[in-house]
């Protein structure tokens, strides 16, 4: 019998036996699964000296870290995922978050938490709870944080929220200048906002973003919302239980079990029904299940890459609608 030829990695003067990374990551994950912080964070150390580990190990080793005393370092591997945008990253947001403000690395987090009132991927409480620690933080900075926050302030321009002039900016500076507005005090132009919102020529995931705008900086006035044949007044600060944002995760996991040996068609799906929800928000896809919404998009991705003829119906009008409207805002 011939022998088998494994390869000997060697690091320095260790050599690293087959299989040998694999036992410390196993053995880090079933510590970490017993509550044993200390002996899953030294496992943890010594594989990821040799190897880089998966996004999945990396978040036990995060949590790992924090119960061992090791913020620091939890933040660095918080980083890399931040910046890498690990599907994985979502699930130690809050993680991340914390290790900022117990780090008091408030300059930081505040930029962390703009980008996160961006993000579409975001619920309306998400959002509202992201504000909240926004606030929290700037009031810890020192006193040129406080100073450039003014000049902020000072340099806002209120007269684009005018609706004749608001209308004809293009959209991407309407979409800019209402995130924007998430950094400023909007007491002052709740009314113009809520002009915006209610006008017929608002494009869709502009008056979402508007919405949003206005619960995260508590206004409680009615607003009346309509687009896809939809129409309902809400107030921002308590929108419907029931919206497509919010059921964004048990959909996506039931796309990513049928899609999970079809990676580029998944990613396609995810993203599209992302894109959707936001649009539609504050409305739902009234009637249809999480199972039945996230079947009829997958068909509807089969049809985009020519595997199969798309049968009209109540639901795909209401898709090709949102995707026209993202279509506008792409084509400015």
């Amino acid at each position: 019998m011939k022998k088998k030829n494994h390869p000997i990695l060697k690091d320095e003067n260790v050599i690293l036996f087959p299989g040998m990374i694999e036992k410390y990551v196993e053995k880090g994950l079933k510590f970490a699964e017993e509550n044993n912080f200390l002996e899953a964070v030294s496992c943890f150390d010594e594989a990821n000296k040799y190897k880089e580990l998966s996004d999945m190990v990396q978040s036990v080793y995060i949590l790992s870290l924090l119960e061992a005393g090791r913020a620091l370092d939890a933040k660095i591997i918080c980083e890399t995922l931040y910046e890498k945008k690990s599907p994985f990253f979502e699930q130690v947001i809050e993680l991340y978050l914390t290790i900022l403000l117990d780090l008091k690395e408030y300059k930081q987090l505040t930029e962390v938490l703009d980008e996160l009132m961006k993000d579409s991927t975001y619920t309306f409480m998400q959002k509202k709870n992201f504000k909240q620690l926004r606030e929290l933080s700037i009031k810890m900075l020192t006193d040129t944080t406080y100073a450039a926050d003014e000049e902020t302030q000072k340099n806002f321009d209120g007269e684009l929220f005018k609706l004749a002039k608001f209308v004809k900016l293009p959209f991407g500076q309407q979409e800019l200048l209402l995130q924007e507005a998430y950094q400023a005090d909007i007491n002052g132009l709740s009314k113009d906002i809520i002009t915006i919102i209610e006008s017929p020529d608002i494009v869709p995931t502009i008056k979402s973003l508007g919405l949003l705008l206005l619960g995260a900086a508590g206004v409680e006035s009615e607003v009346t919302v309509e687009k896809f044949g939809f129409k309902e007044t809400v107030v921002p600060t308590s929108p419907p239980e029931r919206t497509a944002v919010d059921r964004v995760e048990p959909i996506k996991q039931s796309i990513e079990n049928l899609l999970e040996k079809d990676p580029s068609k998944l990613q396609m799906t995810l993203e599209m029904v992302h894109r959707h929800a936001y649009a539609l928000f504050p409305f739902d896809w009234v009637g249809y299940t999480n199972e039945i919404v996230a079947n009829r998009y997958i068909e509807y991705v089969d049809m985009l890459f020519g595997n199969r003829e798309l049968m009209s119906d109540e639901f795909f009008e209401l898709v090709i609608a949102l995707e026209e409207s993202l279509e506008v805002m792409s084509y400015e």
